[in-house]
């Protein structure tokens, strides 16, 4: 054993066992979600159990120091290469090991513990997808280091854009926005564009929005409309829509994840082509601004728009226009055919 694995074992304690989460653990696993430092709705099981049965090989998983669970890890299998891939996030968008003591020593014992089960179970190999950093109580990059020293290696790096708040800002957007954007604003206010938030009550005119949006995209979202009407209903306050209008002609709409007391999400943003003078896209974006600062949100994640294959130089431009400044969001992966 290296001084290293030493310092590790003794300063980590007791031995860690890894075994799939049950419906016991379900109360446990609530509370480490919300008291970990990068805990978000991706990780909560209500979240993941939108999901229709068979549609996942689910295999949550949590790692245990005697009757203590230290870490979870939400996810599950992907046959791939002729065999099983535990990968997290499975039908979310960030995921890991979620570790409720991000302690280095507790860290890599956790992430050791994970191969190590991996191996027994037959397993080809491990994938994590980690948020920004953007997501956490307080910065730390103890997770990527100890998935980095265990031999993980960096196999995908999106660029997610992040608009940062100030607590309870009023016109945020006037410090954020670029002039152009911030004029569009101003604009339509004179026009009477109005933003409304809210949930369910706004799915219809969301959901118009949303059909034309990505029939004229021509691509497939990543939601159908009957899991985002469950969505709304399972996670109401958490799952929301805003929604801006002129008179009764819905213009811009957008699906709001609340991840956490620290974060949201942008998960879709629509709006309509006829009436894209009236600036509704802007308008629902600074009002939801002001709305999250006002809740004491520090950051809007608007979605990744950028990574190592490929560049969106256009939604770049529109979202640091925004304000929005790049955070990574890493995909690690360890192969137990090639490593220890």
């Amino acid at each position: 054993m290296s001084a290293d694995d030493s310092y590790a074992s003794a300063a980590a304690g007791p031995s860690l066992e890894v075994a799939p989460a049950t419906d016991n653990d379900a109360q446990d696993w609530a509370r480490i979600v919300l008291d970990a430092n990068d805990g978000t709705l991706h990780h909560e099981l209500p979240f993941l159990a939108y999901h229709p049965p068979g549609r996942f090989n689910f295999f949550h998983t949590v790692v245990r120091r005697g009757s203590d669970i230290v870490a979870l890890v939400p996810g599950g299998l992907v046959h791939r290469n002729g065999g099983n891939i535990f990968v997290s996030p499975l039908g979310a968008s960030v995921g890991g090991p979620l570790i409720l003591r991000p302690l280095l020593a507790e860290t890599i014992a956790v992430v050791e513990a994970l191969q190590t089960n991996a191996l027994k179970r037959g397993w080809k190999g491990l994938e994590f997808v980690l948020g920004p950093t953007a997501y956490q109580r307080r910065p730390a990059d103890a997770t990527a280091f100890a998935l980095f020293a265990r031999g993980f290696q960096l196999i995908e790096r999106e660029l997610t854009f992040i608009v940062p708040l100030e607590p309870a800002a009023v016109d945020g957007y006037q410090t954020l926005f670029r002039k152009k954007q911030a004029w569009s604003v101003r604009a339509a206010r004179r026009r009477g564009v109005v933003v409304s938030h809210g949930g369910s009550e706004l799915y219809a005119p969301f959901i118009e929005l949303f059909r034309e949006t990505y029939g004229r995209h021509g691509v497939a979202p990543t939601h159908t409309e009957a899991e985002i009407a469950d969505l709304l209903q399972r996670l109401p306050g958490r799952v929301e829509i805003t929604l801006a209008s002129r008179g009764d002609i819905p213009l811009a709409a957008i699906l709001v994840f609340r991840l956490n007391d620290r974060a949201a999400q942008t998960f879709y943003i629509c709006s309509s082509k006829a009436h894209a003078r009236e600036n509704g896209t802007v308008m629902a974006l600074s009002a939801l601004i002001d709305r999250l600062a006002a809740d004491g949100f520090r950051a809007l994640d608007l979605g990744p728009s950028a990574s190592s294959q490929h560049v969106n130089a256009g939604v770049v431009f529109f979202k640091e226009g925004l304000g929005a400044v790049g955070q990574v969001r890493d995909r690690w992966a360890w192969a137990t055919c090639t490593n220890e």
